[in-house]
């Protein structure tokens, strides 16, 4: 809800002097992009953290400076940016060859060859090595 201030920051409806809330700000800045951006990042984080449990971290940056040649406007500009939590990295061991490849079975190893039996008698048991 909205607070009516007047030009003085007085509430229009109790006579007090008021501080108008943060939100009203940010809904008034761009028509509402920024805070809308950081609802869809806030979601995103919170979606990132139940899958992979660890934290993340969303940032709103407001910055205000005095507007050239108007000593009584004001810029202000504001950004949300999201720092959901990193997916567990994915490893796997490979070989270096002598040029500098990478390969997933050691090249120094020497290799099997393997041949298939004939003449087998299926009515026989074999060992297994």
């Amino acid at each position: 809800m909205t607070i009516p201030l007047n030009a003085d920051g007085v509430d229009e409806t109790t006579g007090e002097e008021r501080v108008r809330p943060f939100a009203d700000v940010l809904r008034d800045l761009g028509r509402g992009q920024v805070i809308d951006e950081a609802a869809v990042m806030l979601q995103d984080i919170v979606n990132a953290v139940r899958e992979r449990g660890k934290k993340g971290r969303l940032t709103l940056t407001v910055d205000v400076a005095p507007m050239k040649g108007d000593a009584a406007a004001l810029v202000v500009s504001a950004q949300a940016t999201a720092k959901a939590p990193a997916s567990e990295p994915t490893s796997a061991i490979f070989y270096a060859d002598a040029p500098g490849n990478l390969l997933r079975e050691d090249p120094r190893q020497e290799k099997f060859t393997f041949r298939e039996l004939t003449g087998r008698d299926d009515n026989k048991e074999f060992k297994q090595a």
